[in-house]
C-alpha cells in the first residue's frame, strides 16, 4: 500500500488522472505481482491488475496487501485496458500517462484508438522516480544476491585452470549461484579470456583457457527478484606479466579512488570523473569506453548511471555498480566491479571478494 500511495502522489504532482503500467519490473514493484503477463491501471481511487487466466490465483495471493484488485482481461488485452479506463473516467476527459520506454507502438495504437476522450501522455522513467531509491528490504535482497555471487566466485576459483573452456566456466559459475540459493542469473554470464578479454561483453565460447592469459568474468545472481553484478579479472595459471600487473593496478586504483570519493549529493557524471581521471592521466582514457557504473535492483541496469552524461544527483539508498576497465585490442582487458549502496555519509560496499590478479 505504501508504494501505491507514493505513486499516487507522483500522479498528483504530474497532473495525471491515471497511469498505465506495462514494464514487468514496474508492475512488480508497485503491485508485487511476479507473473509474466499483466497491465496495471491506476488512478487516484482505483488500482487494478489485469492479467490472464493462468495467473489469476497467483496474482490474488501476491497483490493482496498492495491495494490492487485483480481482474481477468480478454484475449485482446488493450480492449480490456481501454474499457477499464473509460469506466473509471465515466466518459469524461482525462489525462493518462504511460511508460513510453516500454509500451510498443502497436500496443499504443490499440489503446489510443479505444480511448475516445482520454488523452494518452508518454512519460519516461516515471515509476523509476520511486524505484531508484531502495528501501531497507530491497537493499537486504540485493545484499543477499551479492553474497551468493561472492560465494560462487570463491567456489569457482579452483576451477579456473588451463584447458577449461569459457563456456564451462560460465556454466559452473551459474550452477554455483543456483546451488547457493539464487533464483537465476541477473544476466547471461560473461567469460572472456586472452585477447577476447578486451571485449567488455564477451560471450563465452569454446575457447580453452591458456596459462598466462587474462580472464574476465562478469556475472550476477537474482534473489527475491533483485540483482547482483560482479566482475573480477585474473591471470590463468601463471604469475602476471609486468604489463598485466601495471594495468590491473591502474584499474584498481581508479576504482578505489571512486569508492573513496563518491557520496550522496554528487552527480553520476562527477563520480564517473573520479575514476576516469585516474585512467586518463595514465594515458588510457580512450581505452575506458563505457560508463563507470549503473544502478541496479529488479533490473540489472537501472537509472541513474555513473557516466559522462548523467547529471542525476545520487541520494542515500541508491545502489550502483562501480566498474572501471581498460581494453586493449589484440592484448586483452581488465575490469573490476563492486556493488555499493549510497549512504548518508559515504557508501557501503556490499561486495567482499578479493581483488587480486593471481589466485
Amino acid at each position: 500500500m505504501e508504494r501505491l500511495t507514493q505513486f499516487r502522489q507522483l500522479l498528483s504532482e504530474g497532473k495525471f488522472d491515471g497511469f498505465v503500467v506495462t514494464a514487468p519490473a514496474s508492475r512488480r514493484y508497485l503491485s508485487g505481482f511476479t507473473g509474466s503477463s499483466g497491465v496495471l491501471v491506476i488512478n487516484r481511487e482505483e488500482a487494478i491488475l489485469l492479467t490472464d487466466f493462468r495467473y489469476l490465483d497467483q496474482a490474488a495471493e501476491e497483490v493482496k496487501d498492495s491495494g490492487f484488485q485483480v481482474k481477468e482481461h480478454k484475449p485482446q488485452v488493450w480492449e480490456t485496458v481501454a474499457a477499464e479506463i473509460m469506466r473509471i473516467c465515466s466518459g469524461g476527459r482525462s489525462r493518462w500517462g504511460f511508460e513510453s520506454e516500454h509500451l510498443v507502438e502497436k500496443n499504443y495504437r490499440a489503446l489510443y484508438e479505444r480511448m475516445e476522450c482520454c488523452v494518452l501522455t508518454p512519460t519516461e522513467g516515471f515509476v523509476n522516480r520511486l524505484r531508484r531509491k531502495k528501501s531497507a528490504a530491497e537493499i537486504a535482497a540485493i545484499r543477499k544476491a551479492v553474497q551468493i555471487t561472492d560465494q560462487a566466485w570463491a567456489r569457482l576459483l579452483p576451477e579456473l585452470k588451463p584447458g577449461r573452456t569459457e563456456k564451462e566456466i560460465a556454466a559452473l559459475f551459474e550452477y554455483f549461484q543456483r546451488d547457493l540459493g539464487a533464483e537465476g542469473t541477473s544476466f547471461p554470464t560473461i567469460v572472456a579470456s586472452g585477447p577476447r578479454s578486451a571485449l567488455p561483453h564477451g560471450v563465452p565460447t569454446e575457447k580453452k583457457l591458456e596459462a598466462g592469459e587474462l580472464l574476465v568474468l562478469d556475472g550476477g545472481a537474482r534473489y527475491d527478484g533483485y540483482c547482483s553484478d560482479f566482475t573480477r579479472t585474473i591471470v590463468v595459471g601463471a604469475a602476471p606479466t609486468a604489463q598485466q600487473q601495471e594495468l590491473y593496478d591502474l584499474v584498481l586504483r581508479a576504482q578505489e579512488t571512486a569508492l573513496a570519493g563518491m557520496r550522496a549529493g554528487m552527480t553520476g557524471k562527477e563520480v564517473d570523473a573520479l575514476a576516469r581521471g585516474v585512467i586518463a592521466a595514465a594515458g588510457y582514457g580512450e581505452r575506458f569506453g563505457h560508463g563507470l557504473g549503473h544502478s541496479l535492483g529488479l533490473q540489472i541496469h537501472e537509472p541513474p548511471r555513473l557516466s559522462l552524461t548523467d547529471e542525476t544527483v545520487l541520494e542515500p539508498g541508491v545502489v550502483c555498480t562501480v566498474e572501471p576497465g581498460i581494453y586493449l585490442t589484440d592484448w586483452g582487458g581488465i575490469r573490476i566491479e563492486d556493488v555499493v549502496v549510497i549512504t548518508e555519509d559515504g557508501i557501503e560496499n556490499l561486495t567482499n571478494s578479493p581483488k587480486t590478479l593471481t589466485i
